[in-house]
């Protein structure tokens, strides 16, 4: 009997995101973010959203500055040369999000 379930992937555990379920592997990120968003709304149960814009940049670019910087062994240059954002924005995000 062949199984219908998608493949999975080990994605790695960090302290600082906590544990993370193994995605199916052909997701892609855009995918992804409409899941969690139809899970939000799901979640809000017809309550009305509020400054939804907002919640999603923070939600999805702070982890994006930390893995960065990680990647990057903490040098910034590197970190933001890999964002594709100017080293003094790259500092300036990370320090609006408390990651300095």
């Amino acid at each position: 009997m062949t199984s219908t379930r998608p493949e999975r992937v080990n994605i790695e555990r960090t302290p600082e995101f906590g544990a993370h379920e193994a995605l199916p592997r052909q997701e892609t990120l855009e995918q992804s973010v409409l899941r969690s968003l139809d899970q939000y709304f799901s979640d809000l149960d017809g309550a009305r959203p509020h400054a939804l814009h907002e919640l999603v940049m923070h939600a999805v670019e702070r982890p994006l500055l930390k893995y960065a910087v990680d990647r990057c062994a903490g040098n910034q240059s590197a970190a933001a040369d890999l964002l594709g954002i100017n080293r003094n924005t790259l500092r300036r995000k990370l320090l609006d999000y408390g990651l300095l």
